[in-house]
């Protein structure tokens, strides 16, 4: 019999089963391993119940046969409980497609985005057959009644401690303060933020990173010191790529106040001659006043942690981190990418 006052089983407990039926304990010896009656091991193997191809044999050719076989999934056990304990309430919205909730799972274990990301790009794919909101879904994942691979610490962000702004000094180039209202109203392409994301503590090793304020596409380098003559050295680099179109590509730059973004007036001479853009320095601790690239440089840390020796990262992982930002499905643009349409902007200049 059944233990008095042990609960329902737990996923622990059924992924247990799982290991006890491969190597082919009985069902009672199950039973008595989990300190339950022999009638919930068999109610429990009908829950987790599915059809797997497992291999059969090689023949004289060398081809592989499988078979089907009737085997238990602790998963699907763990979703069907959750399914059975949700109908006591309410009809689930999500019902039983399967297939959205493992697209979900899939996009934001394997792509690294968020849930509300994954769901919003399922929708504007057209892949789904389900619609759910976004508050449905955190409160799927909250209660683990559907997903079984995601927990509320799979998505959850967590907030930046405010800093007061403190003016000791002025900046050396053009305040913020001077820059056109325009700009800040995010209605104009071609206006860019930067900033410096560091490495492990005592290496000399930076990523630059540039974040265009209205598609939020990004750009991003790694230099091999924090200096001032560095960074020039890859504004410089970057002016090489895009030509003469550098000018209305990048109409603006706004950085803060370190020192490796000092030399104002070599950001904003051009190689070819004359002045290539206008550059404007935020207040100190203010950096809601760069508020998309210090959001995008916390996207770049969930792939390059904090702490990481950036002389092991080569090249081609710098610009797959690009890539990865500038795919990443926004909310703010109906889960559009930032690649999509910067790619729209290059083509209307």
């Amino acid at each position: 019999m059944k233990r008095k006052g042990t609960k329902d089983l737990t996923l622990t407990q059924r992924r247990k089963i799982e290991d006890w039926l491969a190597i082919g304990a009985t069902k009672k010896q199950i039973a008595e391993q989990l300190g339950v009656c022999l009638a919930t091991v068999y109610n429990e193997l009908k829950r987790g119940e599915c059809t797997q191809k497992v291999y059969s044999y090689t023949d004289y050719w060398g081809e592989r046969h499988y078979k089907q076989v009737t085997a238990y999934s602790a998963d699907i056990a763990e979703y069907n409980y959750r399914l059975n304990q949700s109908a006591h309430g309410a009809p689930l919205k999500i019902g039983n497609d399967f297939e959205l909730i493992r697209e979900i799972e899939n996009r934001v274990i394997n792509e690294k985005i968020s849930a509300c990301a994954a769901l919003g790009r399922i929708k504007r794919e057209n892949a789904c057959r389900t619609i759910i909101s976004k508050t449905t879904l955190y409160r799927y994942i909250r209660t683990g009644y559907i997903f079984t691979r995601l927990t509320m610490q799979d998505v959850k962000i967590k907030p930046k401690r405010n800093q007061k702004a403190t003016i000791k000094r002025a900046p050396k180039g053009t305040s913020i303060e001077e820059r056109p209202v325009e700009i800040a109203e995010r209605n104009t392409f071609g206006h860019w933020e930067m900033d410096c994301v560091v490495g492990k503590q005592g290496t000399k090793e930076t990523i630059l990173a540039f974040t265009e304020r209205l598609t939020r596409y990004e750009i991003v380098f790694k230099m091999p010191d924090h200096k001032a003559a560095t960074v020039v050295r890859f504004v410089n680099k970057l002016e090489k790529r895009y030509g003469k179109q550098f000018r209305k590509l990048f109409k603006s730059i706004t950085v803060d106040n370190g020192v490796e973004f000092s030399d104002f007036k070599g950001l904003e001479k051009s190689i070819y001659g004359g002045k290539r853009t206008n550059v404007y320095y935020c207040h100190p601790y203010t950096s809601c006043e760069r508020g998309s690239n210090e959001r995008l440089n916390r996207e770049i840390r969930r792939l390059i942690p904090k702490g990481t020796d950036l002389s092991t990262i080569s090249d081609n992982r710098i610009k797959a981190v690009e890539t990865w930002v500038n795919d990443y499905p926004r909310e703010i643009f109906g889960y559009a990418t930032s690649a999509e349409l910067f790619q729209t902007q290059l083509a209307a200049i």
